[in-house]
């Protein structure tokens, strides 16, 4: 599903836990941002200091939100929402 080769990190780290998939991604600049996936939508963020849960990760003021629809490529969204986060400064 996620694929590292295709986001172009460095690390990809996957956790399931009971309401999304977590995934833990380290860009090129050591950088670490948290992936959320949800059934038809994700959030990404810079990682944040605390516990890492779904529903806590919603509450957070920091972050993109992408939705995915049938037949799309989830990574080519999840890359365009990567980048927006860097060139934003987070």
């Amino acid at each position: 599903m996620i694929d590292k080769e295709k986001l172009g990190v460095n690390k990809l780290v996957h956790n399931t836990l009971s309401d999304c998939d977590l995934y833990v991604i380290e860009d090129k600049e050591g950088k670490t941002y948290l992936l959320f996936v949800f059934n038809n939508y994700f959030k990404i963020m810079p990682a944040y200091p605390g516990k890492w849960d779904c529903e806590e990760s919603l509450y957070r003021p920091f972050g993109l939100f992408g939705f995915v629809f049938e037949g799309e490529d989830i990574n080519e969204k999840i890359k365009k929402k990567l980048e927006e986060l860097k060139s934003a400064g987070l």
